[in-house]
């Protein structure tokens, strides 16, 4: 017994240093994984140690930090295409709500004002109406003006995008109230959000600070 007993204490040792030593390399590699921040850094990790507890940590932390880029990508293109795009990759991600919003509300840019005709004049197949009558007085200009803030594929969307846009930019649009109304524009229904402002100023005012945040904003007579 005492043979025995001496000959397996070396081999119990070397076996605790072993896995001292692979726990160490593990914290040693997830610190490092931690001061880069990059997906490539954790990827290495759960490369190293596969079978760590921490891998799955890592694994989720590299799902986070590429949707984040892809956000970032798509809100510095601001465009329909790129918010699109960051949609069909994260359908559910932690910025889609913002990103369809955004995404409908580029069609400020191709919609024409309410009143306005939905595309070109067709050229007419019968003579030329006759000259119009003389010009009326030009009407009192109203005391109130809007901005407009998306077009939206249904009304239920646009109330929704003015929630959410009430509570994101509470300081900027608190008090103000909000229209929805349909328009056809090349042949599809939109609903146009706008918010009801005191004048035109006020409307440029609003929409530069909405701006500075990427949101889409259309000052109105």
């Amino acid at each position: 017994m005492r043979f025995t007993y001496r000959a397996a204490g070396p081999i119990t040792a070397a076996v605790i240093l072993t896995l001292l030593s692979g726990c160490s390399r593990t914290q040693e590699d997830w610190r490092a994984a931690q001061q880069a921040g990059t997906p490539q850094a954790y990827e290495v990790f759960v490369e190293r140690h596969s079978d760590s507890e921490l891998a799955g940590v890592a694994r989720r932390r590299i799902a986070q930090l590429t949707e984040a880029a892809a956000w970032q990508q798509a809100t510095r293109a601001n465009t329909a295409a790129a918010y699109q795009d960051y949609l069909g990759k994260y359908p559910n991600g932690s910025w889609s709500q913002d990103a369809r919003i955004r995404m409908e509300s580029k069609s400020l840019a191709a919609a024409p004002p309410p009143g306005a005709p939905d595309g070109p004049a067709s050229v007419p197949s019968s003579p030329p109406p006759p000259p119009p009558p003389p010009a009326q007085p030009a009407p009192v200009a109203q005391t109130n003006s809007a901005v407009q803030l998306g077009a939206f594929s249904s009304d239920a969307n646009a109330r929704e995008a003015w929630r959410q846009l009430s509570s994101r930019f509470r300081s900027q649009l608190s008090g103000l109230t909000s229209d929805i109304f349909p328009v056809t524009v090349s042949g599809r229904r939109l609903y146009r959000l706008e918010a009801r402002v005191a004048s035109q100023s006020a409307a440029r005012r609003l929409c530069r600070q909405l701006q500075q945040h990427s949101q889409g904003c259309l000052p109105l007579p």
